[in-house]
This record gives structure tokens, sequence and C-alpha cells, in this order.
């Protein structure tokens, strides 16, 4: 077995190329899944779970690889298919997203790429020219208004700008925003009236290096509050103390002061921790809290609830997070953030359980009145399950658990997109 092999685990590759991070090196299809226990008739969609997969079975680093798209079909209580694509010509490695009809596969230093529903690569796509360069990976779809919330960086000023698609996918909504220097924001917020953007102490620095981020200890650390259809002129910001936010859970507006929960880390490649931070907009004063010691990632929240307030997150807990990134144990978690109750869902120490997509029953915005889709990858090597579990008793058996045909590499952001409603 040769060391760029995809199922290769040795001591002398890094985290990313072995174990259940390994790549594979073949797209496939394969109808008809095996099913174990009911897959609920109300679930008609795909899950699409992007992430970086090498076509060499080499990369630098886990983020510089080409993406790779793996999704499963559900339909009629059966599992109609499984395929995995790369990204035709990108590295649109990180997330995908459904908007206005488009499926998008997203990384933040690009371009979004549309594909097809059968995952095939469709091409780059601009919003019909209004998209003048990369864009974040981490969208947002507002519940209420229906419209794409987004931003994308540069190299030159102003460095960040926003922008505000509507429920068509039209850009309704262009605002340059003038920060200091290009940092590492790789996620963001909305409320129902404003926009959080991150400008944290995380810059770029070699951009020969597989990962070009440094710390600086010099640059301020400040979250800027903006109306969603405000400019330059408009941007509130508050200083915080220095750290680094990977993913937002979510943010809410409580009277004047708007509310935002993070996952939060002190320094680059440090532990994070799930934090509350407030920003009092009639005092110019910002406070911060503690919500979970434990390192958790890749949180989310019922689609209904994005902007607004909300009471559960669903997340992952990284148990023996490394210096170089890696791990190798993970525990799926629902966190109520009123109690301070975290159930878990441990698959047990053969398994690594990936990030929780939010399926919500229909015609319903209860939080836990929802089903929570992962993959649960095997630590031997073994045969990747997509499971299904009810997100209202949530440490109790799968619902249903689908055997894919093959490994899926453990991977990053993935999303249930339900078929349109008739």
């Amino acid at each position: 077995m040769s060391n760029t092999d995809a199922t290769t685990t040795t001591d002398s590759l890094p985290f990313h190329l072995a174990g259940v991070f390994a790549p594979v090196r073949e797209e496939r299809t394969d109808l008809d899944l095996e099913v174990f226990g009911e897959i609920p008739a109300e679930l008609r969609g795909t899950y699409v779970r992007n992430g970086p997969n090498s076509r060499t079975g080499w990369s630098p680093s886990w983020f510089a690889a080409e993406g790779m798209l793996h999704g499963v079909r559900l339909e009629d209580g059966r599992a109609r298919w499984y395929r995995n694509r790369w990204i035709a010509g990108v590295y649109a490695n990180t997330s995908v997203i459904r908007h206005a009809g488009r499926t998008l596969a997203l990384v933040e230093a690009m371009p979004p790429v549309e594909v097809t529903g059968d995952l095939e690569t469709v091409g780059t796509y601009d919003f019909g020219g209004a998209l003048g360069g990369p864009m974040t990976a981490h969208p947002k779809i507002c519940p209420r208004t229906g419209e794409l919330l987004f931003f994308s960086q540069g190299h030159s000023r102003p460095h960040l700008t926003y922008y505000r698609a509507d429920a068509a996918g039209r850009v309704v909504h262009r605002a340059p925003i003038d920060v200091p220097a290009m940092t590492f924001m790789h996620d963001f917020a909305i409320t129902e009236r404003y926009v959080l953007f991150y400008v944290l102490p995380v810059v770029f620095g070699d951009a020969r290096s597989a990962v070009p981020l440094r710390w600086d200890d010099d640059f301020p650390a400040r979250v800027g509050v903006l109306p969603r259809d405000g400019g330059n002129e408009d941007m509130r910001w508050f200083d915080v103390a220095p750290c680094t936010i990977s993913h937002t859970v979510n943010a809410f507006e409580d009277g004047t002061t708007v509310v935002l929960d993070a996952v939060r880390a002190p320094r680059i490649m440090a532990p994070h921790a799930l934090h509350r931070f407030t920003f009092d907009l009639s005092s110019g004063r910002a406070a911060e809290s503690e919500l979970d010691p434990r390192f958790l990632d890749f949180p989310r929240v019922h689609p209904a609830v994005v902007g607004a307030r909300h009471r559960r997150a669903y997340t992952t807990e990284l148990c023996d997070f490394r210096p170089d990134g890696g791990f190798s144990r993970t525990i799926a978690r629902q966190l109520d953030l009123e109690t301070g109750a975290a159930i878990a869902h441990d698959f047990g120490d053969a398994a690594m359980p990936g990030e929780c997509a939010i399926a919500p029953r229909p015609g319903s915005a209860a939080e836990d009145d929802a089903w929570v889709i992962l993959f649960v990858h095997r630590r031997d090597g073994s045969a990747t399950e997509l499971v299904i579990l009810d997100a209202s008793r949530f440490a109790s058996p799968p619902v249903a658990r689908v055997r894919l045909p093959c490994r899926v590499p453990f991977g990053l952001h993935g999303e249930w997109l339900p078929d349109a409603a008739a």
C-alpha cells in the first residue's frame, strides 16, 4: 500500500491524510441503499456534505484540497442514492447552501460554484455579475424574508464588502466596509435588523504557507454591528477581548442589546468554548461570558430561529483536539442554552459523528420538532452511515441509519436540502 492510498493510516502522514480524514480516490453512484429502522416519510430531499478531498491523495493542509460533495437522496421512506462528486475546477471545499433554486458549493477564498441536484458542477456563479470577488462559506438565509446575506473579503481596501440578495437571488444591497486589514473572518451573524462582523487579530501572513494565518498582538479585536440596509458610515464597532471566532451559533436582539453566541478561542489553534457576547447599542458597551467550557464546534440551530432568539444548539464536541489541528474522537451534543443542559448522543469510541444538519418537521418551527441528520464515520475505515435522530429525543437510538456503500472522509459542512413544496 502506497503512502498516498486513501486508506493509509501511518504516523508519517499528517492527520488530514490518514484515518477517517483520508481522501477517497473515486467518484461513484450507488442506488437503493440499505436502511436500518424507518426513514420518516416527511423527509423528502437530499443531504449534501462538502469537504476537502485531494485528487492525488496529498495536500499541504486539511483546507487546501479540491472540494468533494457527498449526497444521500431520501424519498418515500427510502434512501434512493448516494453520490460523491469532485467540484470541477476550483477548491469550493467548505460548505453548501441552496437559495433561490440554486445549490452553491462554497469556500471563502473564491466565488460560489453552482451544482445540480445530482451534484454535477455547472460552473462559477456571480449573482449575475453583482459579486465581484469571493464569497463567505457561511452565508445566512433569513427565515422571515427569504433573503441571503453574505460578505466578501479582499487584500485591498476596503477589505470587506457586505451583500444582501432578495428571495429571488438578486443582489439588492452592496456596502463596502472599511477595515484596517483582511482578517480571518470565517463566519458572521445576522439578527432581524442587523449583521455582525468579526474583525479579530488573526491576519494573513505568508501566502506560500498551507495555512497563511498569523496572530497579531497589536491588531485590535472588534465586532461590528451594521443595520441590514446600512453602509460603512452606519457601522457600530465594539471592542472585545483578543480572540478568534470559528463559527456562529446564532444572534438575536433583546431590546437595544444584540446578543451573539459563537465558538471562541483565545488564540489560533487553541481549544474553543461556547461564549455569549452582548453589545448594548444604547451605551456602546460590550460584555462576554462562557456558556459551555467544552471544546465544541460546528454549531447549528433550527433554520426558523436564525437571527431570532434561540434556545437550543446542536454541536460537535471535539474530545482530543491536538496542536496540529487534528482530533480522533467526537460526540454529538444538543445544548439547552436556557438551562445549561447538554445532552450527548455518543456513538461510541469506534465512531466519529460529524456536523449536525437540522431538518424541520414540515409546518413546525419548534426547535426540537425536527430531525438531526449527520454522517457517522468509523475509525476502522469501514463504511460510513447517514444517521437520522429525533431532535426531541436526542439521546435515544436513531430513527434510521443508512449504510453507505463506502467510506466518506470526515469533512466540513453539510446541509439538508428539502424538496420544494408542491
